[in-house]
């Protein structure tokens, strides 16, 4: 591996362990994404329709569940008629409604940490986000894998290997998450 490879690596490593060092986690950040899609943070969510529906559709019960987080960290008003739902959720008199079958939207679509940390090891070291499988592992993404695997604090990122970083940097990118690349 070249120098330059390896500071890719050692800066990867630093910005890793500086999202850890300040309290984050990569699955909160997953959990910030299902709240995202759920539209929690919307002005307009509308959280009575989805209160009515709490008790019998899971995937308003946790908009709602979320939504009163939302509200909590924001330091904002939260009605009455919430207050006393979310009080029943956390005593477990209104329990949590079955998910129906099928995959749920997690939020791991949404978060960008690894796909941003690939662009900006990139652009910062000059290096391809990407290569084919037959090429030499010199690409960002293979210096976030790097990065990750040496990274003692990362272990609750599930996409360890360069095969799922890569695919995690080219969905973003057709999403339109980075300009110019």
């Amino acid at each position: 591996m070249n120098d330059n490879f390896n500071l890719a690596i050692k800066f990867a490593k630093q910005e890793l362990q500086g999202f850890y060092d300040r309290g984050n986690s990569f699955s909160a950040l997953n959990q910030k994404g299902r709240s995202e899609i759920l539209g929690v943070f919307s002005d307009d969510f509308d959280w009575q329709a989805n209160l009515r529906n709490s008790a019998e559709d899971f995937h308003s019960f946790d908009s709602v569940k979320r939504y009163c987080a939302h509200l909590i960290r924001a330091e904002k008003k939260i009605p009455d008629e919430l207050k006393l739902w979310i009080a029943d959720v956390l005593e477990g008199i209104r329990p949590t409604p079955s998910r129906s079958r099928g995959p749920m939207e997690t939020g791991l679509e949404n978060n960008m940490l690894i796909p941003r940390l690939v662009e900006k090891v990139a652009v910062h070291f000059g290096l391809m986000r990407t290569r084919n499988d037959e090429s030499p592992p010199l690409s960002a993404c293979d210096a976030v894998h790097q990065a990750i695997v040496q990274t003692s604090k990362a272990t609750d990122i599930k996409s360890r290997q360069y095969r799922t970083i890569k695919q995690a940097y080219l969905a973003a990118k057709r999403r339109g998450a980075f300009m110019d690349t």
